[in-house]
């Protein structure tokens, strides 16, 4: 196995440029491989899918190319090959210049972040030196403005071989410029390829995002859902222990098949990612106008799909306005905030626009003034861990959910988790957050939480007035605010120390509640005690039934009997008297000390039981731990006999 070292810095080089304009030939000049690995590719002389190679630059730098296609029907295939990289190999050909995917794919780079390039002026030796630097004026002034204003332009000739060693140079420089990507947060890779080897089976590749990964870690792939375990790593054709953020990696999975992944899904840490199928974004646009409500081609990291963009402040989008959008996915994907991502026409492929997605998992939005406020405050808060919690914490109207800090280190995948703590004990010391442990709510929705908890109590016991307490579940399925169970828990302990709630009998009441019988009830609840005082101690559930049936509230009394302990409900549906049951547990406790063991049709002859009922007590002893099974005889348990001896 090849070791990772600290001094070894992994960087990705993604080719742009116009069709035909020589980017995978310049990347086989400068690293001996040919990207091109299709044997349609080959034979058309045009790169259709992403071409792979590696390239070391001495002194622990090496590289990744990722060489993508420049027609206009793979600008899909280009945008996935260009999310993720640090730099950016620009190549325009001297004998044509600037052409359309020049323009379309520099706008691509600037909606999906990229901040560093070379540029490379391909096919010199087609032109004369006259021609070239009118090359050079004129790109000099296509790229001012632009994230490649200023940066090297160099001509070479990929047939020739010169030039080659001054890119191979401009890129060296360049990449030490390029700022270290965080080292921290959980680990994230969205797939660009997959492909299954023989004796091996699933291999999934892409461009490490954040974190890292070992050998035999659990991750996930979404949007399917899947949890798989990472049985061998690779990066640069070579097999590693771990692979971190900036890195190309090659990952042989198990637990899933490769017909069930697709290029656009995303493998990461358990719990990192979750499907969504709604996104708020703010977006730019290229092109107008845009209507609302029109179909959209979205691109972000290796995926696409289609959704509906819905304008949250026109009705028209123009060439070079910013709005706030919501789209509305035809299938769920991935996403994480603040992730670029480009926009194009559904039919004829036209970059539209890109932007970053604000939000995830957005609730559905009409055109108000404070929705717009929330999603300016989530745009400034980029960058900014602290800035970004506290606005999730007190947005206007924000999902009615409580959050955990593993959640809340998914939306800050770049942070590490212990520092996610540290961040929320800060907010819920200014008063900004509260904790329901094991989970977080926002300060100002407390209030209105536990009022709304209080109000589930007393209306579950209004509803039915010879209830004494509502179970926990109850009260948390009747909150319109999402808390896990441990959360409601919390909440109503909290509620109970306060006295705005009583705990009682397994479940929480009003303080000081009692239940309060109707003349029905009490008419009811009568005849049933009569009932079980007078003839056997044990009947069946029907008998009972058939005996109730003609008392209005007869079912409920009987339920309400049960509930409080004044009959017991065995096995076998059978019902008895709680001092008949108690006297046959001390019999039994005292017969078994003395003998060891009973059989079912002993214990039956002994007290001249049914067959039924000597099963159902003796299976009623069982299930609360007083006996265990030998085959077919009882027994004390241990722990039973141990506490029947002290």
């Amino acid at each position: 196995m090849v070791e990772e070292t600290e001094r070894t810095r992994a960087y990705t080089i993604g080719t742009a440029g116009h069709v035909d304009h020589g980017k995978s030939a310049i990347v086989r000049a400068l690293t001996g491989e040919d990207p091109d690995r299709l044997p349609e590719e080959k034979e058309r002389g045009m790169t259709i899918d992403l071409g792979f190679v590696h390239a070391d630059f001495g002194d622990g730098v090496v590289a990744t190319f990722i060489d993508v296609p420049g027609h206009e029907r793979f600008i899909k295939t280009a945008v996935a090959g260009v999310a993720g990289i640090d730099l950016a190999l620009f190549v325009v050909a001297a004998d044509e210049g600037v052409m359309p995917q020049t323009r379309e794919h520099l706008a691509i780079l600037r909606h999906l972040g990229v901040e560093n390039g070379v540029v490379a002026i391909t096919k010199k030796d087609l032109v004369d030196d006259d021609w070239l630097e009118l090359v050079r004026e004129d790109l000099a002034k296509f790229f001012t403005g632009t994230f490649l204003d200023g940066s090297p332009l160099v001509a070479v000739s990929s047939v020739t071989g010169e030039g080659v060693e001054g890119v191979r140079s401009a890129l060296r420089d360049a990449l030490s410029k390029v700022p270290p990507r965080p080292a921290g947060g959980a680990f994230r890779m969205a797939i660009d390829r997959v492909f299954s080897m023989r004796g091996f089976g699933t291999v999934v590749a892409g461009t490490v995002a954040s974190g890292k990964v070992h050998v035999k870690d659990e991750l996930e792939i979404q949007p399917l859902g899947r949890k798989v375990r990472v049985r061998g790593v690779q990066s640069r054709l070579q097999n590693v222990d771990v692979v971190t953020v900036g890195m190309r990696a090659a990952l042989n999975v198990a637990g899933v098949d490769q017909e069930e992944i697709q290029r656009g899904y995303e493998l990461a840490e358990p719990g990192l990612l979750a499907p969504t199928g709604r996104l708020d974004l703010k977006l730019n646009l290229d092109a107008g106008p845009i209507r609302h409500r029109s179909r959209v081609r979205f691109n972000k990291g290796t995926a696409e799909a289609m959704g509906r963009l819905l304008f949250l402040d026109a009705d028209v989008g123009e060439a070079g306005e910013s709005h706030f959008a919501q789209l509305v996915l035809e299938e769920p994907m991935a996403a994480i905030r603040y992730e670029p991502f480009v926009i194009r026409d559904p039919s004829t492929l036209r970059l539209l626009g890109g932007g970053k997605i604000l939000d995830p998992f957005p609730t559905p939005h009409r055109r108000q003034q404070w929705v717009l406020d929330d999603l300016a405050k989530l745009e400034a808060a980029e960058g900014n861990p602290s800035a970004l919690l506290r606005t999730l914490f007190t947005r206007a109207r924000g999902p009615k959910r409580a959050y955990r800090p593993a959640e809340l280190a998914c939306v800050l995948t770049t942070v590490p988790r212990a520092e996610v703590g540290e961040l929320l004990d800060e907010l819920v010391d200014e008063g900004v957050a509260a904790r329901l442990c094991p989970e977080y709510v926002p300060a100002k929705d407390l209030e209105a939480i536990n009022e709304a908890a209080v109000a589930a109590v007393r209306s579950a016991l209004a509803r039915d007035p010879i209830r004494e307490a509502v179970p926990r579940e109850e009260v948390r399925a009747r909150l319109s605010y999402e808390l896990s169970p441990e959360g409601c828990a919390a909440l109503l302990e909290k509620l109970a120390a306060e006295g705005r709630l009583e705990a009682f009998g397994g479940g929480y009441r009003l303080p000081g509640a009692v239940p309060t019988l109707s003349p029905d009830h009490k008419e009811a609840l009568a005849a049933l005690e009569e009932l079980v005082n007078s003839g056997p101690p044990m009947r069946s559930k029907e008998e009972v039934e058939q005996y109730l049936a003609g008392y209005v509230q007869g079912a409920t009394m009987l339920k309400f009997a049960l509930t409080r302990g004044m009959l017991v409900m065995l096995p076998e549906k059978i019902i008895a008297t709680p001092d008949f049951v108690e006297t046959k547990r001390e019999e039994l406790v005292r017969y078994l000390r003395g003998h060891g063991t009973v059989r079912a049709a002993e214990y039956k002859e002994m007290h001249e039981l049914s067959r039924k009922q000597a099963t159902a007590l003796l299976d009623y002893f069982y299930e609360r731990g007083i006996t265990v099974r030998e085959g077919g005889t009882h027994r004390l348990s241990a722990r039973y006999l141990k506490e029947a001896q002290a």
